[in-house]
């Protein structure tokens, strides 16, 4: 399998068990992660959200938790051959078993968010894609636990699950501050909503991004300017 290449980097994938794709992409070009100092991408993966985030913030030093040993090395792999090698860790572990003296700025995840389905027979996707490993309460009681006071959490989830991380993050005192739902063609309905969330309560900025018009690559402009210092032919 050939590299995603980026205008910046270029990713490696085929031993993780999640591919590039549209919702990491989206994830890594909303998180307003650019000044940050410190920031952790919890289910890396391949490390592209991890890389996105090395580009955006110019200082930061991003680290990167996997716990698939596969993903890990590739995601080790990309992160040594990228302009930011000095500057991101990638940890192959359980984020749960995480401690640090110095918690994070921004925290961001793509996580594993299928549920009532048919879990993969694939034992790795099935962590990957279906929560075996580490449900959404876990993943934000991890959240809670590493976060700065000051800090930001950013992650990405189907929209019939939003409802769902809201109410296990303010059980966390953790306040939805910012939510941006997307629809990828503007005839079907919205399949994702990006949830930015603070420990300090406040008012919500609301937003809706449409990625394509028609669904033929017809890129709106909204969509073309977020992602067109990461993205090729953008």
């Amino acid at each position: 399998m050939e590299p995603f290449r980026f205008k910046q980097f270029s990713v490696l994938h085929h031993r993780s068990t999640i591919k590039v794709g549209t919702d990491a992409v989206l994830l890594g070009a909303w998180a307003d992660v650019t000044s940050a100092t410190r920031i952790l991408d919890i289910g890396t993966g391949c490390g592209v959200l991890t890389l996105i985030a090395a580009q955006r913030s110019p200082t930061g030093q991003v680290h990167g938790v996997e716990i698939d040993d596969a993903s890990a090395e590739e995601a080790a792999e990309n992160a040594a051959a990228s302009p930011w090698s000095n500057r991101i860790r990638i940890h192959r572990m359980d984020v749960r078993k995480l401690r640090t003296s110095e918690r994070f700025d921004h925290i961001i995840s793509n996580p594993p968010f299928y549920a009532g389905e048919e879990p993969s027979p694939d034992a790795r996707k099935s962590v990957a894609k279906h929560g075996a490993g580490l449900k959404l309460g876990e993943l934000i009681r991890s959240i809670a636990d590493l976060l700065a006071d000051d800090g930001r959490a950013s992650l990405i989830v189907p929209m019939n699950r939003s409802e769902e991380l809201i109410d296990l993050a303010a059980a966390a005192r953790l306040a939805l501050r910012r939510r941006t739902v997307v629809r990828y063609v503007a005839q079907r309905p919205a399949k994702r909503a990006l949830l930015e969330f603070r420990r300090d309560a406040g008012p919500v900025e609301e937003h809706e991004l449409l990625v394509e018009h028609t669904g033929t690559k017809d890129f709106t402009p909204q969509y073309r300017a977020m992602v067109s210092d990461l993205l090729l032919n953008f």
